[in-house]
């Protein structure tokens, strides 16, 4: 297992495409490729992508450079992460994807091109989930989860500020009993009175699934596709060591039903339909109660 990375990271000089651009010319970068509520990525010369902003996590980077150490999934080569007191923002300097989100390509894709895509996608979900786990429930390197689901209701942020809830957590047992934590501090309606059956549901639906490597954004919105049809997987903020349930349900969750996406998740992920059901009941019971 690869050993944590110290922060601030700069990758060699000899493993650059170009010089690093500086925070100034990040900043003064117009080439937005997405972002908002000041949290942006833009490019930066031909070579670099760069994501910053005051929410922006480090941990992110460090995930992607994990995955790169480790297997052969594709994603972009990380070149630095640091954090700029002037500006109070973190930056991930990676390396810019030419292509095309696969969101905006994909219904226009024949079934051979899907099913090409597709393949791709389960050899690199296969990879990925094959890293030998370090046996805990949560961030990589023991750090706070990051995934939406476990969002601070009032903060509108990850990780929860309650560490019972951002974990990380040793078993099973105790991500479900942070999942229904999300529940205690989220429902404010009747729906209370029901807490304590929940409980008991959480915990005998989930349990017996091992921690995995997961992505936990998997959507189409966050995979890029180049000219020769191969794949490259973005935004690794929400990734961890979480149960073997949770990227499929996390797909699905995602899937917005105008096309045909969702029927070839299970080409790309092994199927979690019992648990599927109970995360959409999970995000419905903290959205509207």
């Amino acid at each position: 297992m690869t050993s944590r990375p110290t922060l601030p990271y700069f990758a060699p000089a000899d493993q650059l495409p170009a010089p690093l651009p500086s925070v100034a010319e990040i900043l003064a970068s117009t080439t937005v490729l997405s972002g908002r509520g000041g949290n942006l990525v833009v490019r930066v010369r031909e070579h670099y992508a760069v994501k910053y902003g005051r929410h922006i996590h480090l941990q992110e980077g460090e995930n992607m450079l994990f995955v790169r150490q480790l297997t052969n999934v594709p994603l972009p080569t990380v070149y630095a992460l640091f954090h700029d007191e002037k500006t109070g923002c973190n930056f991930i300097v990676q390396e810019y994807i030419p292509g095309r989100k696969l969101d905006r390509v994909w219904a226009s894709l024949s079934p051979e091109d899907k099913r090409a895509v597709v393949s791709q996608l389960r050899r690199a979900m296969d990879e990925l989930r094959s890293i030998p786990s370090p046996g805990y429930y949560g961030g990589i390197w023991r750090q706070p989860i990051q995934d939406w689901s476990f969002v601070d209701p009032e903060l509108q942020t990850c990780p929860h500020r309650d560490t019972a809830i951002s974990g990380p957590h040793e078993s099973e047992e105790d991500w479900a009993e942070a999942m229904w934590r999300c529940l205690d501090v989220n429902v404010k309606s009747d729906e209370r009175r029901r807490l304590p059956l929940k409980r008991r549901h959480y915990k005998a639906m989930f349990q017996g699934h091992k921690p995995v490597f997961t992505h936990a954004d998997l959507s189409p919105g966050n995979i890029r596709i180049r000219e020769d049809n191969s794949v490259v997987i973005i935004d690794w903020q929400r990734s961890g060591w979480y149960p073997s349930f949770w990227e499929y349900c996390s797909t699905m969750l995602l899937y917005d039903y105008e096309d045909d996406w969702g029927e070839w998740a299970s080409c790309i992920l092994d199927e979690y339909v019992p648990e599927f059901g109970w995360m959409q009941l999970h995000r419905e019971w903290i959205m509207f109660c």
